[in-house]
């Protein structure tokens, strides 16, 4: 609903353009017809008797297509453009600029190409009208697939680690970014989902919601998160978590009387599940500096017992990574002695788009954060040769805010990691 305004813009434009390149290709269909008024000039476009009709030059209809196109295409950029300036922002309305540029081209895009190759039928260009019905086709699927279908498909990707630290079969269900500006049957299916997996530990990995200022109803939006945790309660033996991310609220006010155990500071909860045969094992919740900066051999306790830590960024278990945000530099446990047996993070969406060799395009969480990881590092499961495990998660929602909510290649995660005795 956010971006009705700019598509009635883009609407307008697609018939401004749509009948200049009917008429320019109309025009070199006639040879004796001049139009005396303007009766004549309608009758001249909607009627025409076959006398009248001589076969038009390729190069009149080839120039129509790319001058009426090119048109188009900078109306659309200069527009694009200017809604990321405050005037628009502020003072006319708060679109959601990176939705409206993607669906701007899925949408209208789609149209012109379709009802450019049509008026090239019309005009017997049909192998000339291939082009831009073909693009037309793709440029549809792409679309459905990046708007439509890979951002819900919300896939449960399943893990194993094999150990001698636990006694028996232990689940722990891993869900990051869930990252919404409105509560609805998406929402509603991650959580269920969650609940199905009859999970041991349930870890949210924070990033809950993200609204900007111009949604509807984003006051709302932290009291129906709550409300639907009451709706669909998560329920699990050694407990529900959440950590602190970096975008939304992650305070007690939005999980209250929910049954989720709220973390904002690095905490460390020994032996858990001892008392219930499952472990036992020791869990470490980071809070976002410390997930940012590397807790370090704080966070590995002594005691023997399988070692789980979760932060909100991935890099604190990654070697290497200097933050030219926050100043530091982390040495993480990729290469160190001794590592978390389990390492869990979101935060980087798996990239949101992938190339289909499996290669990350680039990230939606695209700051410092992000960038100085490395690239094969933005979403997956990865064994260290100490003996850690780290898992990244693709995450269960998309970026918000102006970004565009689309994914390709990569759709949403909900991860489920068994540890199983050796």
């Amino acid at each position: 609903m956010d971006t009705l305004p700019f598509h009635a813009f883009v609407f307008a434009l697609d018939v401004i353009v749509l009948l200049g390149l009917f008429l320019w290709l109309r025009y070199r269909q006639y040879r004796r017809f001049v139009p005396q008024s303007s009766d004549d000039i309608l009758r001249f476009a909607l009627y025409h008797q076959p006398e009248d009709i001589r076969k038009p030059s390729l190069l009149w209809d080839l120039s129509g297509v790319v001058l009426f196109g090119g048109f188009w295409i900078a109306c659309f950029a200069v527009f694009s453009r200017l809604i990321f300036t405050d005037y628009f922002q502020k003072q006319i309305f708060n679109f959601n600029v990176g939705q409206c540029i993607v669906e701007g081209l899925a949408f209208h895009g789609t149209a012109l190409l379709l009802f450019t190759g049509i008026l090239l039928c019309r005009n017997r260009r049909f192998v000339f009208a291939a082009i831009p019905l073909f693009f037309a086709a793709v440029l549809a699927g792409f679309s459905f697939d990046v708007l439509y279908r890979e951002p819900y498909m919300l896939k449960v990707e399943h893990y194993e680690i094999k150990t001698s630290k636990v006694k028996k079969k232990l689940r722990v269900v891993f869900v990051a970014d869930i990252q919404t500006d409105r509560i609805g049957w998406y929402e509603e299916r991650t959580l269920q989902k969650i609940q199905q997996q009859k999970a041991d530990l349930i870890i949210l990995g924070g990033d809950y919601l993200q609204a900007y200022a111009g949604t509807p109803g984003v006051n709302d939006l932290p009291e129906l998160f709550r409300q639907l945790l009451l709706r669909i309660p998560l329920k699990a033996p050694l407990g529900v978590f959440a950590i602190a991310g970096n975008v939304g609220p992650t305070d007690q006010k939005m999980f209250k009387d929910t049954g989720v155990g709220v973390v904002t500071s690095s905490t460390i909860f020994d032996n858990l599940g001892a008392d219930k045969g499952l472990g036992p094992i020791d869990l470490v919740l980071l809070g976002l500096g410390d997930s940012d900066g590397g807790i370090g051999e704080r966070g590995l306790t002594d005691s023997g017992n399988f070692i789980i830590m979760a932060g909100h960024y991935p890099n604190y278990a990654v070697d290497g990574y200097e933050s030219h945000t926050w100043n530091h530099k982390v040495d993480g446990y990729r290469k160190a002695k001794r590592a978390p047996d389990l390492m869990l993070a979101g935060h980087t969406h798996g990239g949101q788009i992938s190339l289909p060799w499996g290669e990350v395009l680039f990230t939606e969480g695209g700051d410092n954060h992000i960038k100085q990881l490395p690239r094969n590092m933005w979403k997956g499961f990865f064994t260290y040769p100490n003996g850690g495990h780290l898992l990244i998660t693709r995450g269960s929602g998309m970026e918000r805010g102006w970004a565009p909510r689309v994914r390709f290649l990569c759709p949403s995660e909900i991860s489920v990691i068994d540890i199983v005795p050796e």
